[in-house]
């Protein structure tokens, strides 16, 4: 994914990682930290994790106690900057949870930060294309906070479905600029922020990606693979759409696990 970019994000925000805590400590990037992560115990899939570039100082905010399982699992980051502190939210929900129960901890957690004098800059997923009653009440929240949304186009293109669930929230006095990068490696495209008026030294360089195979990788390959469901696959009556959907999830799998992606710079956000 970080191959297509023309410079290296500084940071890298990912919702439903589907690793364990373990998993995630024994896959770091090339010129990244792990910041912070949430990793489920019980059920599968979810998790939020923050990858910070080597170059910038950070703290870990520690937020495990606020966190259940599919109701709200966030992590975060304080950056410390020449000029700003910034403080980065990474959150993920299910959709069919118990919404005032998120609220209501997101609330808590916000409210209890605030005395930090930082920017907030949150990732997060909730369907915000339309009006709805959701929408609505996050809105209402988030703006007590002077944060607004930034991504006002799919962000999720299915057969049957458009959703905007992949959003990054700024505060409204933030200059910035928000594009999709459709990587074909995801059902979701990742959304690419740029700030401009905050203090974060840039670089032009750009990133590039050898292949790196050992046992570690290939047991990864390996492991990827087995969590596969092939619904795409098997539920499919056209035999050119079958085997386009097996190569390409053959592909993320490989690009994931065996190639490593040499970073030498930074520049934006990431978000998936």
């Amino acid at each position: 994914m970080l191959s297509l970019l023309a410079e290296a994000p500084h940071l890298i925000c990912l919702t439903e990682r589907h690793l364990k805590s373990y998993e995630i400590d024994a896959t770091p990037i090339t010129k990244y930290k792990l910041g912070a992560k949430y990793c489920r115990k019980e059920l599968k899939h979810g998790g939020v994790c923050i990858y910070i570039h080597e170059t910038l100082k950070f703290s870990n905010i520690s937020l495990q106690k606020h966190c259940r399982e599919q109701d709200i699992e966030i992590a975060a980051v304080q950056l410390k900057l020449d000029k700003d502190n910034v403080i980065i939210f990474c959150v993920c929900r299910a959709p069919s949870r118990n919404l005032d129960y998120f609220l209501n901890k997101f609330n808590n957690i916000l409210n209890s930060l605030h005395n930090y004098k930082s920017e907030f800059i949150i990732c997060g997923n909730i369907n915000y294309l339309g009006t709805n009653n959701k929408k609505k009440q996050l809105h209402n929240l988030l703006g007590t906070y002077n944060l607004t949304g930034t991504v006002y186009f799919p962000t999720r293109i299915a057969n049957n479905s458009i959703t905007l669930i992949d959003n990054i929230f700024v505060n409204n006095r933030i200059k910035y600029i928000i594009q999709p990068c459709i990587n074909g490696l995801s059902d979701h495209d990742v959304q690419l922020l740029t700030l401009s008026n905050i203090s974060i030294p840039s670089s032009n360089i750009k990133p590039s990606y050898i292949r790196n195979i050992n046992k570690n990788t290939i047991a990864g390959f390996q492991s990827q693979l087995s969590w596969e469901q092939w619904d795409n696959i098997f539920g499919n009556n056209d035999v050119n759409n079958m085997f386009n959907n097996f190569f390409n999830t053959c592909l993320r799998c490989c690009y994931s696990s065996l190639l490593t992606y040499l970073l030498h710079g930074a520049g934006s956000f990431l978000s998936s």
